[in-house]
């Protein structure tokens, strides 16, 4: 199972539920408010947004077996 670690939390990606992104073209900016199972909502800073999407799209990248 994979697991989203930033600071002192660790998700499970089983967890999440949803997944909502703002993102700022002109101010190179990218935010991530992830719904976690239970109904809990976590909003995250801009690095770890960016390290969260970096793991997303890895995840996908292997469950839809894309190799470019």
């Amino acid at each position: 199972m994979s697991i989203f670690n930033f600071g002192r939390h660790s998700i499970p990606f089983a967890d999440v539920h949803d997944i909502n992104v703002e993102y700022r073209y002109h101010d190179s900016e990218i935010y991530v408010d992830l719904e976690l199972n239970g109904g809990v909502q976590v909003s995250l800073n801009l690095p770890d947004s960016l390290k969260f999407m970096e793991l997303f799209i890895a995840k996908i990248r292997e469950e839809k077996n894309i190799t470019e």
